[in-house]
């Protein structure tokens, strides 16, 4: 708002007079009045020498001041100096706050690091003035390996710490301004401004071999290696997304090679950027729903009765169609996202089939991985899963290979011990392709023994024969039912009956289908019956 201007004119033209108000009014709040005669003039020269109180108030609030009190009412000034100094405290934690909340906008919370998107900002702001100045800049992508592992083992807060640790040594190690940034989980980036690649490497080096010197986590030395991919511009892209997305790239070579650290090479490009597409739809099938469940069930020889079903995931690829395990396991495990997809396959197995149960229940069975059996908050989960359906710990079975249990067998047999007493069925699943003892075997809390494919395939013709008998002999010496999977044809489901194995599973019986079809082909089959 303008401020008030109070004018007294003279002037023997009222015309003129306008013009003149009309040009002030522009600039400035004009209160003004008409004089006609030489009796009131003297009374508005009057009225323009005074200053009123109230009218100076006016002003000064209109230009910032919050509360006027006149001299005749000084009872009304310890109140106010109070309401004003409350108002101003208020004012000043506003602020602050408002502060606080565009520094949270653009820095980590856990390490106070910048994200990403400041970083981005921080980059292409390098690139502008390496490019004025015809210089470069550097992008160092790092990523540690097996975070995933240290985290599962020791918890989250002894993580988090653990990357604190890491985000001041890399601190430490670069220039005041450069930018160490984290862009999410264990992932950092820096960026070198006037900075080759010779130069990359160098500062490189350096980090690697800080990030790699033991750390103390909770009174605990922890080892932590890390792979770093570095990229430059405008050697290897002209814009921070594409330097990002090179240095990403470089990043996993480096991963994949086990080298520690990679520049960028389109010549690995490709390959590895194919590797990130899906990685990134992987997340987002995940949130979209996209991964779906089969299930192949699993025939009582005896009674010619179906026991159970095995949950097979599969992803409904919105651009490559139907994706079968093989396609995508392994990078959900490398990436982390083989828990919340197990978690998805367990919980859609109990819900579409907890419906159809009968006396006694089917068995569900889901596979779990080595990260999976590893998690200590799976048991929990899956309790938490089975409470919501109403569902019986008994109609839920988790195969785990012998190679995943003999990863950590101390830890696999504490958790597989929890999910026991829990009541849920556990299996040794691809039996005969790894390395356990039978005395190993003999402590773990299994139910079943599932005979590998492989075994039964090469049945009929005598050279596994041995194998597969000594398998069924073993196991239910030790207690337990034998399941034989991969079964291709019906001269192999009648040998194995006649070998004593209890359960066959395999294309020859049913190949994987949805729910719906499995249950109303197990009807059309009338193979629902009590054992």
């Amino acid at each position: 708002m303008p401020p008030t201007l109070r004018v007294l004119l003279i002037d023997d033209s009222s015309d003129d007079a306008a013009l003149v108000v009309r040009a002030l009014e522009q600039h400035y709040d004009v209160a003004w009045q008409r004089v006609a005669s030489a009796d009131a003039l003297s009374g508005a020269i009057d009225h323009a020498r005074c200053v009123r109180g109230e009218d100076a108030a006016v002003a000064a609030m209109r230009t910032g001041a919050h509360d006027y009190i006149l001299k005749a009412n000084l009872q009304r000034l310890p109140p106010s100096v109070e309401r004003q100094l409350r108002e101003a405290a208020a004012r000043r934690e506003r602020r602050r706050v408002e502060q606080r909340l565009v520094h949270l906008a653009y820095h980590d919370a856990l390490t106070d690091l910048p994200n990403r998107a400041l970083l981005q900002d921080r980059l292409t702001q390098a690139a502008r003035v390496a490019h004025r100045e015809g210089s470069s800049v550097a992008l160092l992508v790092l990523d540690l390996n097996g975070f995933k592992g240290i985290n599962d083992t020791l918890g989250h807060h002894a993580g988090d710490l653990l990357l604190q640790s890491v985000a001041s040594r890399i601190r430490a190690t670069v220039r005041d301004a450069d930018t160490v940034a984290r862009l999410g989980g264990d992932e950092f980036a820096v960026v070198l401004p006037l900075t080759d690649v010779e130069g990359a490497l160098s500062t490189a080096q350096k980090v690697v071999h800080e990030i790699e010197q033991p750390c103390i986590v909770d009174h605990r030395p922890v080892n932590v290696r890390a792979s770093l991919g570095i990229a430059c511009f405008p050697e290897h892209a002209s814009t921070a997304d594409g330097l990002l997305q090179k240095a990403d790239v470089a990043m996993y070579v480096a991963k994949s090679d086990a080298t520690g650290m990679a520049v960028y090479s389109p010549n690995r490009d490709p390959k590895t950027h194919r590797r990130l597409s899906l990685i990134s739809e992987l997340r987002r099938g995940l949130d979209e729903a996209q991964f779906f469940v089969e299930y192949q069930p699993m025939l009582h020889l005896r009674s010619n009765v179906v026991v159970g079903v095995e949950a097979l995931v599969r992803w409904n690829h919105p651009k490559q169609g139907r994706l079968l395990p093989g396609d995508f396991i392994d990078l959900a495990e490398q990436t982390g996202l083989i828990n919340p997809l197990t978690t998805i396959v367990i919980e859609t197995a109990i819900r579409e089939w907890t419906p159809r149960q009968k006396k006694p229940p089917l068995t569900v069975a889901v596979n779990l991985s080595q990260r999976t059996l590893q998690d200590p908050r799976l048991p929990q989960r899956i309790a938490s899963i089975l409470d919501g359906y109403d569902a019986a710990s008994a109609s839920l079975a988790l195969e785990i290979t012998e190679n995943v249990l003999m990863t950590d067998p101390a830890r696999s047999l504490e958790c597989l011990k929890r999910l026991h007493d829990m009541g849920v069925r556990l299996v040794i699943d691809d039996f005969g392709t790894g390395y356990s003892s039978l005395s190993y075997l003999r402590r773990l809390p299994v139910d079943e023994l599932k005979i590998d494919r492989s075994f039964v395939a090469n049945l009929m013709s005598g050279q596994d024969e041995v194998i597969v008998r000594s398998a069924i002999d073993l196991a239910h010496n030790l207690g337990l039912t034998v399941v034989a999977e991969g079964v291709e044809s019906a001269e192999v489901q009648m040998q194995l009956q006649t070998m004593g194995c209890d359960v066959a599973q395999g294309t020859s019986i049913s190949p994987p289908r949805r729910a719906d079809e499995m249950a109303a082909w197990m009807g059309d089959q009338n193979l629902l019956g009590t054992m």
